[in-house]
């Protein structure tokens, strides 16, 4: 298997070394003119291909992601939050075998690098527990609350802002389940209930923006809605509906969200799903929607910068073509697709998830590539930005 051709070997510590590896440009069927920047890899830095989550970027550009890397066993794999900065090198958000029973796959990142995750935390003598923690680097990390106390249960995808406040779901020991937020070693604010409002209780994952406001997906009766606010106060984005089926939001600071729905067009008797924004009170409007050349999308929100734009991943009618998309058009706004090549290699699968686009329309994603030969796995983290 080809390497890129510019190596770094990770040491241990507190800060990885360099991970910013050659910048190749995608294969001809890319339309857009984008610099790819390798910003973590499996082969260099040693972790497992198999065990990368989802990739964060913020608006300076640094990529927080979720990655495993082997145990001395060579077998088993040891969970831990990463952070590739600007200048070429890899901080450790997370990582230690003795504390970390399994790691969340989907990390949280604010503008000032602060990472937002849930983890098991081995108890060593007492019991195992839950916990949403933060973190910055140097492999140290702060609680924003645990199962040690009042909280049961907790959903694993978290969200935080500029202010270091993260939203959470989770189940109280005693009262239901609602959506919480905190920061580390502060107080906890209770956004809702079940048990004391119409909402039902999901695990799904909410979004927090820099005024502290929550976008969230719950039930009303066993339909889904989209919601926000904060502090019991919220409004509707969608209202609950009988037979639509609504994913999780993004949230921006101009309280935008995007989210995807899927419905029976009356018009056509199809089942159809798009990506939608729409503000509280305001119109609903479509980005995409499989109507037309796109077939599906991809299993994590769409992400959604605060200048409006909203990008993708989606896989078209052909159901062979996937690629990340940042509008509608699956030519023009094409960023990056399986098929394409990258450091000398094609690309056999694409994730992409709700934070991978930042306000300068910068983007991460995270690509697997595997040998013709010899089936050999390699997964790689990527920045892209506009040329």
């Amino acid at each position: 298997m080809s390497l890129p051709s510019r190596r770094t070997v990770m040491s241990l510590g507190c800060v990885l070394g360099a991970a910013a590896l050659a910048l190749t440009p995608a294969g001809p069927a890319s339309a857009a003119p984008y610099v790819f920047e390798n910003v973590a890899d499996s082969t260099v830095s040693g972790f497992d291909p198999f065990a990368f989550g989802c990739a964060s970027i913020n608006n300076r550009g640094q990529v927080a992601f979720r990655a495993g890397r082997f145990a001395p066993d060579g077998f088993n794999t040891i969970p831990g939050i990463y952070r590739a900065n600007t200048d070429g090198s890899l901080s450790v958000i997370a990582d230690n075998r003795r504390v970390y029973d399994f790691i969340g796959f989907n990390p949280s990142m604010n503008d000032f690098g602060v990472v937002s995750f849930a983890a098991l935390i081995d108890g060593g003598a007492q019991d195992n527990f839950e916990a949403i923690l933060v973190g910055a680097g140097s492999n140290r990390v702060g609680v924003v609350a645990d199962t040690r106390g009042e909280f049961r249960f907790f959903g694993f995808d978290t969200s935080i802002n500029n202010r270091r406040e993260v939203a959470f779901k989770a189940e109280l020991d005693s009262t239901g389940q609602g959506l919480f937020s905190g920061r580390r070693g502060g107080p906890i604010t209770t956004h809702y209930l079940n048990s004391t409002s119409p909402f039902g209780g999901t695990d799904s994952r909410p979004a927090i923006n820099d005024g502290g406001n929550v976008a969230f997906e719950e039930t009303v009766n066993f339909d889904e809605g989209i919601f926000v606010g904060q502090d019991g106060q919220f409004r509707t984005v969608v209202a609950p509906a009988e037979d639509v089926a609504l994913d999780e939001p993004v949230l921006n600071n101009a309280n935008l969200t995007a989210f995807e729905r899927s419905f029976t067009d009356p018009a056509t008797d199809l089942f159809v799903t798009e990506i939608v924004t729409s503000t509280a009170g305001g119109p609903v409007t479509t980005v995409v929607d499989t109507r037309g050349p796109f077939g599906e999308f991809g299993f994590r929100p769409p992400a959604l910068n605060n200048t409006g734009d909203v990008a993708f991943l989606g896989t078209l009618d052909d159901f062979a073509t996937t690629a990340v998309f940042v509008g509608p058009d699956p030519v023009a706004d094409r960023v990056i697709a399986v098929g394409d090549t990258l450091d000398g290699e094609v690309i056999t699968g694409l994730r992409f998830c709700e934070e991978g686009l930042n306000d300068s329309g910068q983007l991460t994603f995270i690509a697997d590539f595997q040998d013709p030969t010899t089936f050999e796995q390699r997964t790689a983290v990527y920045r892209a930005t506009p040329g």
